[in-house]
């Protein structure tokens, strides 16, 4: 059976084969002999037309069925593509746009540059900004935020140097000059060295601080250049008891030691959020680590912290008076247990208990300061500053004083 595409064709196809039946009718041949009783006999051909008619019609019926039912297969195979009204697209442009368009949920952020750096990367890039600050006396970290030579670190890392050396990762050493420095507890201090094109560190804003958020630490603890320690940010906005209300503290369980002082706390960006500062060192504590904010740097950076500056001025002669008051009682402290240790001693001796050789051993003992201080007084210095700061009870202060005379 043929297929018609159009209504056309089947009409030529149907005149066609109406055209061949009346032909068969024509050339159908006559029956001249009849039979003695002979019935009434309908003419050969007349029979043959109308079954060729039914015939026919039939077909015809079936034919307009089947192309009927053709075209219904074909339109509903045929793939709708409406140009306007409905979003409908063909299956082989949904397979397509499914490979290329862009995830809705996508947050766009995480494939940015900053956003999208390892941590190996972050700490690669960093570290060639972070330098050694060394003084006569002491030695901390720093880090480099401009490429003209700009360096930030802890003022109480350059005490009251004018010029102090800075070494970078290259191991080239460089003399730094003093800019500005703070009053502690504003504990900030700018340097400037020789250079251009320097690799630096850009700061933060650290109002986009999150708890939780992944941090590293990279310094110079015990000298030890690029030690780099990873933890989460604890507090964004820590303000310690006693302190000005505008230094505001970053706390980190990031491991630091004496000597990560004035080193950057990083973030996930590469961003520097804070600047290691000080711990809490007490026995049953670990992880109290502090890191004074990058806006709080930014500000007194600008000048926009003299009014903070003139506070912290005030704040460090009272804490003077305080750790004079804390020292001088130290000293007369230790001044009693001495001289009651001295009497002991000479009575021993006096009483024939004790050679003067062992007692005058024992009293040079009991002088001596123990390691790590240059003397008495240093020591008793260190004391008083750790008892102070709440690292040491006044028993506990007395108790490592009276065991200096143990016999």
């Amino acid at each position: 059976m043929p297929e018609f595409k159009t209504k056309e064709e089947y009409e030529k196809w149907k005149e066609q084969k109406l055209e061949e039946a009346r032909k068969l009718k024509n050339n159908a041949p006559k029956q001249t002999e009849k039979s003695e009783q002979q019935s009434e006999i309908k003419p050969i051909d007349s029979t043959l037309s109308n079954a060729s008619r039914k015939n026919i019609n039939n077909k015809i019926a079936l034919i307009i069925l089947l192309a009927t039912l053709g075209l219904v297969i074909s339109f509903l195979a045929v793939p709708k593509n409406y140009e306007s009204g409905s979003n409908i697209i063909t299956q082989k442009e949904a397979s397509v746009q499914n490979t290329t368009a862009p995830n809705s949920n996508r947050n766009d952020t995480a494939t940015s540059p900053a956003s999208s750096k390892s941590w190996p990367d972050i700490i690669q890039q960093s570290r060639a900004s972070v330098v050694v600050v060394k003084t006569p006396a002491s030695s901390g970290s720093g880090f480099i935020i401009s490429p003209e030579g700009i360096i930030i670190t802890n003022s109480h890392v350059i005490q009251d140097c004018a010029e102090v050396e800075v070494i970078f990762n290259s191991n080239e050493s460089k003399k730094a000059s003093v800019i500005k420095s703070g009053t502690i507890p504003l504990d900030i201090a700018i340097l400037k060295v020789a250079g251009n094109n320097l690799k630096y560190l850009p700061l933060a804003d650290s109002n986009d601080c999150k708890e939780g958020e992944e941090v590293v630490a990279i310094g110079a603890p015990l000298s030890l250049s690029e030690t780099i320690t990873k933890g989460i940010i604890s507090n964004c906005n820590r303000q310690l008891k006693d302190e000005l209300q505008d230094i505001k503290y970053i706390q980190t369980d990031a491991a630091i030691s004496p000597g990560n002082s004035g080193g950057p706390l990083i973030n996930k960006k590469g961003e520097v959020i804070g600047m290691l500062t000080w711990k809490i060192v007490r026995k049953g504590f670990d992880g109290l680590n502090f890191a004074i904010t990058s806006n709080v740097i930014n500000n007194f950076k600008n000048g926009r912290l003299e009014k903070v500056e003139e506070s912290a001025k005030k704040v460090n002669e009272e804490n003077k008076k305080a750790f004079s008051s804390y020292t001088d009682r130290l000293k007369l402290l230790w001044m009693n247990e001495y001289t009651s240790y001295y009497n002991k001693i000479a009575g021993m001796v006096a009483k024939g208990n004790l050679s003067v050789e062992l007692g005058t051993q024992l009293l040079s003992k009991a002088t001596t300061p123990p390691d790590g201080f240059s003397s008495v007084p240093d020591w008793l210095a260190s004391l008083a500053e750790r008892e102070i700061k709440g690292e040491l009870t006044e028993d506990q202060t007395y108790n490592l004083i009276k065991r200096s005379f143990e016999l």
